[in-house]
Protein backbone atom coordinates (compact mmCIF):
# COMPACT_ATOMS: atom_id res chain seq x y z
CA UNK A 1 0.00 0.00 0.00
CA UNK A 2 3.17 2.20 0.74
CA UNK A 3 3.27 3.50 -3.46
CA UNK A 4 0.20 5.27 -2.72
CA UNK A 5 2.84 7.83 -1.36
CA UNK A 6 6.00 9.17 -1.96
CA UNK A 7 8.83 10.24 -0.18
CA UNK A 8 8.59 14.24 1.04
CA UNK A 9 4.95 14.14 0.40
CA UNK A 10 3.29 16.11 3.01
CA UNK A 11 -0.50 14.60 4.64
CA UNK A 12 -3.52 16.09 7.20
CA UNK A 13 -3.24 12.00 8.97
CA UNK A 14 -5.22 11.17 11.12
CA UNK A 15 -4.48 9.09 14.67
CA UNK A 16 -5.78 6.18 14.49
CA UNK A 17 -3.57 4.21 17.91
CA UNK A 18 -1.43 5.53 20.09
CA UNK A 19 1.33 3.36 20.88
CA UNK A 20 4.41 3.33 23.67
CA UNK A 21 6.96 3.50 20.55
CA UNK A 22 4.51 6.03 18.56
CA UNK A 23 1.34 6.84 17.06
CA UNK A 24 -0.14 5.15 14.23
CA UNK A 25 -1.78 7.11 11.63
CA UNK A 26 -4.34 7.49 8.52
CA UNK A 27 -1.95 9.04 5.42
CA UNK A 28 -5.61 10.40 4.05
CA UNK A 29 -6.97 6.68 2.99
CA UNK A 30 -4.05 5.94 0.85
CA UNK A 31 -2.11 4.67 3.39
CA UNK A 32 -0.62 3.88 7.32
CA UNK A 33 1.66 5.60 8.54
CA UNK A 34 3.59 5.40 12.04
CA UNK A 35 5.48 8.49 13.76
CA UNK A 36 8.43 7.56 15.78
CA UNK A 37 8.20 8.97 18.81
CA UNK A 38 11.52 11.01 18.19
CA UNK A 39 9.24 12.01 15.33
CA UNK A 40 6.71 13.71 17.34
CA UNK A 41 6.96 17.33 18.99
CA UNK A 42 4.52 15.83 22.00
CA UNK A 43 7.44 13.53 23.33
CA UNK A 44 10.21 16.27 22.93
CA UNK A 45 8.67 18.56 24.93
CA UNK A 46 5.41 19.56 27.20
CA UNK A 47 2.46 19.39 24.72
CA UNK A 48 0.44 16.44 24.86
CA UNK A 49 0.05 13.69 23.06
CA UNK A 50 -2.88 13.67 20.27
CA UNK A 51 -5.62 12.02 20.94
CA UNK A 52 -7.49 9.23 18.63
CA UNK A 53 -9.11 11.17 15.93
CA UNK A 54 -7.42 14.03 15.37
CA UNK A 55 -5.34 15.37 12.52
CA UNK A 56 -1.22 16.10 12.65
CA UNK A 57 0.64 17.45 9.71
CA UNK A 58 3.34 15.09 8.96
CA UNK A 59 5.61 14.41 6.06
CA UNK A 60 7.28 10.58 4.58
CA UNK A 61 10.62 10.35 5.42
CA UNK A 62 10.38 6.23 4.14
CA UNK A 63 7.87 5.15 1.57
CA UNK A 64 9.69 1.87 1.74
CA UNK A 65 8.14 0.61 5.15
CA UNK A 66 5.23 -0.81 6.28
CA UNK A 67 3.70 1.06 7.81
CA UNK A 68 4.82 3.99 6.51
CA UNK A 69 7.20 5.97 8.62
CA UNK A 70 6.42 9.66 8.89
CA UNK A 71 7.39 12.83 10.63
CA UNK A 72 5.52 15.91 12.57
CA UNK A 73 8.87 17.61 13.64
CA UNK A 74 8.68 21.22 11.89
CA UNK A 75 12.15 20.74 10.83
CA UNK A 76 11.71 17.35 8.74
CA UNK A 77 8.55 19.27 7.11
CA UNK A 78 10.85 22.48 6.25
CA UNK A 79 13.61 20.16 4.80
CA UNK A 80 10.83 18.24 3.12
CA UNK A 81 9.48 21.01 1.36
CA UNK A 82 13.13 22.62 0.45
CA UNK A 83 13.79 18.87 -1.39
CA UNK A 84 10.53 18.86 -3.60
Amino acid sequence: MSGAVSLHQEFDAVVTEIAPWGVLVDLEGRASGLVDNTKLPAWLDDTPLPEVGSTVRVVVLDDARDPVRVSALASDLEIARRLR
